[in-house]
């Protein structure tokens, strides 16, 4: 059987069997058409703009006192110190220093939570113009607290830069998915880890000049022409098409917009299934049977098989989320010269250069994915990070157990689990999640899934420094002992989203299940 798309161009027939073709016979040439398609120019222009404004500045924000360190903290303990004339103890001068960098989850937490209504309120495209434009005094505050002597203002300004940041990341996953062709969209998902990766170099890269006493305030200011051209970039590309329909109802523009991005006829049968109003009808009324998106990570009392995948789904897609977390990748680059320096026994010069190597090799790594994720599939590149991952937190723990000896396995190690992660767990998890809910619930899950990322990032990485300094090298297990658990579960129940749409997706994990429901019909 079939049904009819009505629309601005005419009516559409599509094969209810398989409603990604045309009923005609042209379906099969259009989807061979569509896989040799190159991106067009508004494509490229969103992408470059996406990952200046996110995946960049997390790499900034994450690594930015990083190569700095030991001169923040000694201006923060001087400034204590002309204010009080009590110098502080090392248990509380590192006390602040982990707040100082879990500040960066905590207001990236608050934006997660803003960006679901600003994107509703101000569209993809206004919404990312307003979050860019927080990095500008975030990046000044933090830059000037040194000639004014007030260490608070890197607070301020680190919470402006993260909260800016924290909207963004909400606001581009939505975007990507909504406007990357699908032959494209893990390729394009997974520059922002790409762009992290240059973002972070950049930073370690000044580091090496400006890790000194007077100098690393200037670290801040050469990110303030990147986010004026991400702006710029943002004013020059149309909205997302679903922020169209959404707050303004014109499938004409909607129609236009997507099919601009796409580089497609505005007729063609591709767009209509991308704006197929039956199913957009059917995913309303779930929504309206459902208000919010709380039902969604309730593991009780649904009965509907439908709902019931849905929710595993999203929970498989907080399971990768946080598995990225307790890989100790995020934590270890944060604190990597302290990682070299304090645990592996390198000088600090050493251990600069050590993390700026690091910070180099992840750039090529981070293109595997871009080149590759499509090809290989999700589950190939998440669970062999895994397992590298646990292997080499392993070695770093007999490494530094053992002593100098073992100096170099230690450092090669802990590349490993940087390096691993992001050309694999790393790069999926920022766009996976994603791939696993129908559009309808898009924002709502993604804000959620993003603000429970953050929740855990903070509680790791606010944790794991004073412990590191009390027990040493042991503090590792509290990322091999999750990793180890989170290899089982990914490996056992993550389905595979390549090439995919949500609806098949999600049936695939229906048969899983064992449940007789059909999304695809």
């Amino acid at each position: 059987g079939s049904f009819f798309i009505p629309t601005s161009m005419g009516v559409v027939d599509v094969d209810e069997s398989n409603p990604c073709l045309p009923s005609d016979t042209e379906g099969g040439d259009a989807r061979h058409q569509e896989k040799k398609r190159r991106p067009t120019l508004s494509i490229c222009m969103l992408s470059v703009a996406l990952c200046v404004s996110g995946g960049f500045q997390q790499g900034y924000i994450a690594s930015v006192l990083n190569p700095p360190y030991v001169f923040i903290e000694a201006f923060i303990n001087e400034t204590v110190t002309e204010r009080f004339g009590v110098a502080m103890s090392d248990d509380l001068l590192n006390t602040v220093w982990s707040f100082l960098n879990v500040m960066f989850p905590i207001a990236t937490i608050v934006g997660q939570l803003l960006a679901s209504w600003m994107c509703r309120r101000f569209g993809r495209k206004g919404t990312a113009i307003i979050g860019s434009s927080l990095y500008l005094p975030g990046a000044l505050l933090s830059s000037l607290s040194y000639s004014v002597r007030s260490f608070e203002m890197i607070f301020i300004g680190r919470f402006l830069w993260a909260l800016g940041n924290g909207i963004n990341a909400v606001n581009t996953t939505v975007w990507i998915v909504e406007c990357a062709p699908t032959e494209i969209r893990g390729a394009m998902g997974s520059m922002q880890e790409f762009s992290m990766a240059i973002g972070s170099l950049v930073v370690q890269s000044m580091g090496i000049h400006f890790s000194s006493e007077t100098l690393w305030p200037w670290i801040f200011i050469p990110d303030v022409p990147l986010v004026i051209l991400s702006i710029v970039l943002f004013l020059s590309v149309p909205d997302s098409p679903v922020s169209i329909l959404e707050r303004e109802l014109d499938i004409d523009k909607a129609r236009s917009v997507l099919a601009k991005y796409y580089g497609i006829p505005v007729d063609s049968p591709q767009i209509n299934r991308e704006l197929n109003l039956e199913r957009k009808r059917t995913e309303d009324k779930e929504r309206e049977d459902h208000p919010g998106i709380s039902w969604i990570f309730n593991p009780f009392g649904e009965k509907d098989d439908r709902v019931r995948v849905i929710q595993q789904a999203a929970w498989l897609g907080v399971a990768v989320k946080i598995a990225y977390v307790f890989t100790g990748a995020r934590a270890l680059r944060g604190y990597s010269t302290f990682f070299l320096y304090g645990m592996a026994h390198y000088t600090l010069q050493g251990a600069n250069l050590g993390s700026w190597i690091v910070a180099i090799l992840r750039i090529p790594c981070t293109m595997v994915p871009i080149f590759f994720v499509d090809r290989l599939g999700r589950r190939l590149l998440m669970n062999s990070s895994l397992v590298v991952t646990v292997v080499a937190l392993t070695a770093i723990i007999i490494g530094i157990t053992v002593g100098d000896s073992l100096q170099l396995l230690s450092a090669i190690s802990f590349g490993a689990v940087m390096l691993v992660n992001a050309g694999g767990l790393g790069s999926v998890s920022r766009f996976y999640a994603a791939e696993l809910v129908p559009r309808s619930l898009l924002i709502g899950t993604v804000s959620a899934l993003s603000g429970i990322e953050a929740v855990t990032k903070i509680a790791v990485e606010f944790a794991w420094f004073p412990v590191a300094n009390i027990i040493g090298v042991w503090s590792l297990l509290m990322f091999l002992i999750p990793s180890l658990i989170f290899l089982v579960v990914i490996w056992a129940m993550c389905p595979e989203t390549s090439n995919l749409t949500v609806f098949e997706v999600l049936e695939d994990i229906a048969r899983r299940k064992k449940l007789k429901v059909s999304f695809t019909n």
